[in-house]
């Protein structure tokens, strides 16, 4: 998940944009002011620091390579959020294409009718110990992945229900040294596994973090530890970066793996994130220098003029906003109403795209018609979909007339239910507050009772994210879904009863039946047919409410140079290691 103002992230969220950048002074002034718990402090000239602002209620909560639901956003393994610790066993290029030169995996061969995946790994990667890294510590992470998607898990994994995570696998077996043989129980399209399924894959340090005989005693070790980043299992890493000292709430910092397998070994040697409480605060990083990058936020654009020795670069991510909505019967003030599609269509004929395009994000942005993204330019996207609900009060509140629902003291009233409930959004954003006035205003006039409430970014994690608590919300705010590991975007991470995000209980068969037909293999022509199928089900159903998808405003100092050159839209943001200071 990912706040409604995206931030450039210096590394993957999820899952969206997420984290930014900004400058320090020489390591040796930052040791000192680590080793006291002070922020480091800011440099006019070109430094040997690289700082990152780390953005309004974005706090690193979750530190290991396997990722809870509640904390999609915060992972800091397989390049979603800070440097990239863990790296991923495949890659994906900019056209969302698997690149070998810069993944784990060196090939992949699909026999037994598309049931089984040979993986050869390229024996050139170590880990940050010296120790190889193997098809053993692949087979491992699955043993994770695959505890963490049960019911009793300590806690639920965060892309359970995409790629055939479990339910598609039968076995992950480490046949050798380097080379893990994926077999599944039935035949499935090898490109939507390979994107979405063997995408998944991490290797873990087996040696490492195995320590239990008991799968759900390793999870729960791993979640005693989620938030422990100064925990020395944190040191053994593959990526080109790890985690050398974290204050929280105010800064991490991260110091170069010298044992870094990959291309481009980090030219920078230090990073470190700033933490910042609200989007003035951030603005104000930008505006005295104390950052080298940061994220320009829509709610102050107007003063961006305030801002110099930065180059402004927008970029869209492979993404799309929206807002989650609570199908449960307990859902907070409207029960089991959101099943009704009726309602879903007049709300969203309530959401003015064009005006918050324009007024919020200052053109900045595209409407949301579905689930897949207009830009970046991608293979997925159907040109020929119309939206089918634009902006119209007017016909939003006859469609809730036609179904029985009358004005009463100004709320939509049927019987002794009135369409009132609550939208419950993380504080930090001012752009998605003033988006959400917009929202409770345009609503109000179609006679629905929108209650904006807004809470700290932990605790609205906390709800949205158990079940146990679904009755205290009906609406969620503030989300953006980038689709990562799930680079083929058919919706399995969130539309699935059993998929591990989706906040709501959304379930529609005929979701279920147009999500597992993009699944199928076939001809590319048959492929992209059940492709179009889901997204126009998709935009014409509203599992969620879309919104429109802004671009991430980077703020990059001069002297960074590669920003814009190395940024990937797939993957939603430039790896840290690729980096450099100029003069």
């Amino acid at each position: 998940m990912f706040g409604i103002e995206p931030r450039s992230r210096g590394s993957h969220g999820s899952h969206g944009w997420r984290r930014a950048a900004g400058g320090a002074a020489g390591a040796a002034i930052l040791a000192t002011l680590a080793a006291c718990g002070a922020a480091p402090a800011a440099s006019a000239h070109t430094p040997s620091v690289l700082t990152i602002s780390l953005g309004a209620a974005s706090n690193l909560n979750w530190w290991p390579p396997i990722v809870s639901s509640t904390d999609c956003g915060t992972l800091t393994g397989g390049g979603i959020s800070g440097p990239d610790m863990y790296m991923p066993l495949l890659w994906f290029s900019r056209t969302d294409q698997i690149e070998y030169s810069r993944s784990i995996a060196s090939g992949i061969a699909v026999s037994h009718h598309d049931t089984q995946y040979t993986i050869t790994m390229n024996p050139k990667w170590h880990w940050s110990n010296g120790q190889p890294i193997t098809a053993q510590d692949v087979a491992y992470d699955w043993t994770l992945i695959n505890g963490a998607s049960a019911s009793n898990s300590p806690f639920p994994y965060c892309f359970a229900g995409s790629g055939g995570v479990p339910a598609d696998f039968k076995s992950v077996v480490a046949t050798g040294p380097h080379t893990v043989v994926v077999t599944l129980n039935k035949s499935v399209n090898p490109v939507w596994f390979e994107h979405n399924g063997l995408s998944q894959l991490i290797p873990v340090p087996k040696s490492t973090w195995d320590k239990h005989s008991n799968i759900q005693k390793e999870l729960a070790f791993i979640k005693s530890v989620a938030n422990s980043p100064s925990n020395p299992i944190y040191r053994v890493v593959d990526g080109p970066y790890r985690i050398e000292k974290a204050v929280t709430n105010q800064y991490y910092t991260f110091v170069a793996n010298p044992k870094y397998s990959g291309a481009h070994p980090a030219q920078i040697k230090t990073v470190t994130y700033l933490y910042e409480t609200s989007t003035s605060a951030q603005f104000a990083q930008l505006r005295t220098h104390k950052v080298d990058l940061g994220y320009l936020p829509f709610s102050l654009y107007g003063s961006k003029n305030q801002l110099t020795g930065y180059n402004l670069v927008p970029q869209a991510a492979f993404a799309f906003f929206y807002l989650p909505l609570n199908y449960r019967s307990n859902a907070y003030g409207i029960g089991g109403l959101f099943n009704k599609l009726y309602l879903r269509q007049a709300l969203q004929m309530g959401i003015n795209q064009p005006g918050i395009i324009k007024s919020m994000y200052h053109g900045y942005a595209l409407p949301s018609i579905g689930p897949v993204p207009v830009k970046p330019p991608n293979a997925y996207y159907d040109p020929a979909l119309k939206n089918p609900y634009p902006f119209n009060l007017a016909a939003g509140k006859k469609l809730l007339e036609k179904h029985g629902w009358r004005l009463v003291n100004g709320v939509m009233t049927r019987g002794s239910q009135k369409l009132a409930f609550n939208l419950l959004y993380s504080t930090g954003s001012a752009t998605f507050n003033n988006m959400a006035q917009l929202l409770k205003e345009d609503w109000a006039k179609e006679g629905i009772d929108v209650s904006l409430q807004p809470i700290g970014g932990q605790a609205f994690g906390d709800i949205i994210g158990s079940a146990s608590q679904s009755s205290k919300w009906a609406m969620a705010g503030g989300f953006g879904w980038i689709y990562v590991p799930d680079f083929y975007p058919s919706g399995g991470s969130l539309f699935l009863p059993t998929a591990g995000f989706n906040l709501g209980a959304y379930n529609s068969p005929t979701m279920n039946r147009l999500i597992a037909a993009t699944y199928q293999g076939g001809t590319k022509s048959q492929v992209t047919r059940r492709f179009d199928a889901y997204q126009v089900y998709a935009a014409q159903n509203l599992p969620g409410l879309f919104v429109p998808t802004p671009e991430s405003m980077s703020e990059v100092r001069t002297f960074v140079k590669g920003y814009r050159s190395n940024y990937n839209p797939i993957l939603g943001y430039t790896p840290v290691n690729r980096l450099s200071f100029s003069g």
